[in-house]
């Protein structure tokens, strides 16, 4: 299992800060967000030092925060459109190729998800393309199932890639799989996967730490423990001492230890 952490694990660090941090806890890579690098400022050059001192795998998460690709208002949706493709050439310059893309979601009530399918076809004919032009994939995630959202399930998401290019592939977000569904089940009807978000969640709150919610989440570690996609401990957690990060990595770190031991014994 390759484990990554979020940068949004350790908002407001220094670039350098964060590559030490998972170094420290011997972690294979980082996933960098967008709205990150650019409201900190950090300068490409610095990532790739950083990247090459740690000895880190890189993947990227697109511009998200108040965007919607497929949008009702027509300025918010290609201002988003046009932040992913910014988020693809930025990802392109420090070598991450696999960039996650929120696949947005209605402005408006049930009745407009067929107008609002439309438009996502449409803004992904654009960004396909983008994304080959700036040699990544793009991933779009599976998001939580909540009022305004469409695309919650591997059922809602394989449209979206049908007779799509290699270039569009899928993000898994295990913290966004609805308490009473089983993971693994959810996992397995996902298509093109090429990454995996990972946090744990409760009937209140998404991405608490690992252990602390209300997921099954051993099942699913068993699922994927083989696997070679990407799996990232995902939150924010603008604090000090970075500690949502801290306990990811520990119940991991017990999670790998408890299993070696069963496979020896």
């Amino acid at each position: 299992m390759k484990l990554y952490a979020s940068s949004t694990l350790l908002w407001g660090k220094s670039i350098h800060d964060i590559g030490a941090a998972v170094s420290f806890y011997g972690l294979h890579g980082i996933e960098l967000w967008a709205e990150q690098i650019w409201h900190s400022k950090m300068m490409v050059r610095d990532i790739k030092r950083m990247l090459k001192r740690y000895n880190l795998e890189v993947s990227f998460h697109a511009a998200s925060w108040d965007l919607n690709i497929c949008s009702l208002n027509e300025g918010i949706r290609k201002q988003s459109i046009n932040e992913v493709v910014q988020s693809f050439a930025l990802a392109a310059s420090i070598g991450a190729t696999n960039v996650t893309v929120h696949p947005g979601k209605r402005t408006l009530s049930k009745d407009w998800t067929l107008w609002h399918i439309r438009k996502l076809e449409e803004s992904l004919d654009y960004l396909e393309e983008a994304a080959a032009t700036f040699g990544v994939t793009m991933s779009l995630e599976l998001m939580e199932v909540e009022k305004k959202e469409f695309v919650t399930s591997g059922q809602q998401m394989a449209p979206f890639l049908f007779n799509r290019s290699e270039h569009v592939q899928a993000t898994f977000d295990a913290a966004h799989i609805s308490l009473d569904k089983n993971i693994v089940a959810e996992f397995e009807q996902m298509t093109r996967v090429s990454k995996i978000h990972l946090s744990d969640s409760t009937s209140s709150v998404y991405h608490v730490a690992l252990g602390e919610g209300e997921l099954e989440l051993e099942p699913f570690l068993e699922r994927v423990q083989g696997s070679h996609l990407p799996v990232v401990l995902e939150g924010y957690d603008a604090s000090e001492e970075s500690e949502l990060l801290k306990k990811h990595a520990h119940y991991m770190k017990a999670y790998i230890e408890k299993n070696m031991e069963e496979v020896t014994s």
